[in-house]
């Protein structure tokens, strides 16, 4: 199957097992002109809900105890993580003209976060709670406008969103074992493994892309998008080490720190 035809049929599905479709066998031969597109098309009942004081919050870490609270929690994390096999079909069809090898990465890297929402869905039917039966968020598609660039894309997922997973990722899966739930720690563990490796995409290519004059933190800093601050790449508890592991250099782990 062709990139371009895998990525408008991720686009314009209605129904979640067509978002996770997955192809044996991808080819990218046939590019085509470049395509921004607006917004997917979603399956029925997985429509973007507005924000409110009500749906933005999620239970406190000291209620965790309650399988109904993890619950929300997965639901959360996978929301997002449709919106990241969104994005990256997204990047996929507007930047045609990218490397062939920074193409397929993408692919590979939307092939895991598929997987990611199949497994935050298991993980939260456990607990009993179905993909859909809260409110989910539009926030990455308020980037796409701003997307211009390979580099674009890179800072604001891998750079951004992904690097802010080193955080959020270790932090929830340890209160989860903490509260006795291994299998929802896992999977965090799992999670957190992967993301490493998309942050370390990100910085590989934004290497590769840059002038070899440029610091990479600068140019990142140069293209993130309106919406997004460095803040956004960490959580509340810094993690230094997942950020070695993804080849981070010191001063941007610093910088994050400070911010």
């Amino acid at each position: 199957m062709e990139l371009r035809e895998w990525a408008i049929h991720i686009l314009s599905a209605d129904r979640i097992e067509d978002k996770l479709f997955d192809p044996s066998h991808l080819e990218d031969n046939l590019k085509g002109p470049p395509i921004f597109w607006k917004e997917p098309t979603r399956p029925k009942g997985m429509g973007f809900s507005k924000h409110s004081r009500k749906n933005d919050k999620l239970p406190a870490f000291q209620d965790h105890h309650k399988a109904d609270n993890r619950a929300i929690c997965l639901h959360r994390f996978a929301g997002h993580e449709l919106l990241a096999v969104e994005i990256m079909a997204f990047a996929l069809l507007a930047f045609p003209d990218a490397p062939r090898s920074f193409r397929m990465g993408v692919a590979n890297t939307l092939r895991e976060e598929q997987t990611h929402v199949k497994l935050y869905m298991a993980q939260m039917e456990r607990l009993g709670l179905k993909f859909g039966d809260l409110p989910l968020f539009k926030h990455f598609w308020k980037q796409t406008e701003f997307l211009t660039s390979p580099v674009d894309y890179i800072c604001m997922m891998s750079l951004t969103l992904e690097m802010a997973n080193l955080d959020f990722a270790p932090h929830y899966g340890a209160s989860f074992k903490r509260n006795g739930d291994l299998e929802s720690y896992e999977l965090m563990k799992q999670i957190l493994k992967d993301e490493i490796s998309h942050v370390k995409f990100g910085m590989r290519w934004i290497e590769k892309l840059k002038q070899s004059s440029e610091d990479a933190f600068e140019v990142y800093k140069e293209s993130i998008t309106p919406h997004l601050t460095l803040k956004r790449g960490r959580g509340f508890i810094f993690q230094e080490e997942p950020r070695r592991k993804a080849r981070v250099p010191e001063n941007w782990i610093e910088a994050l720190k400070q911010s």
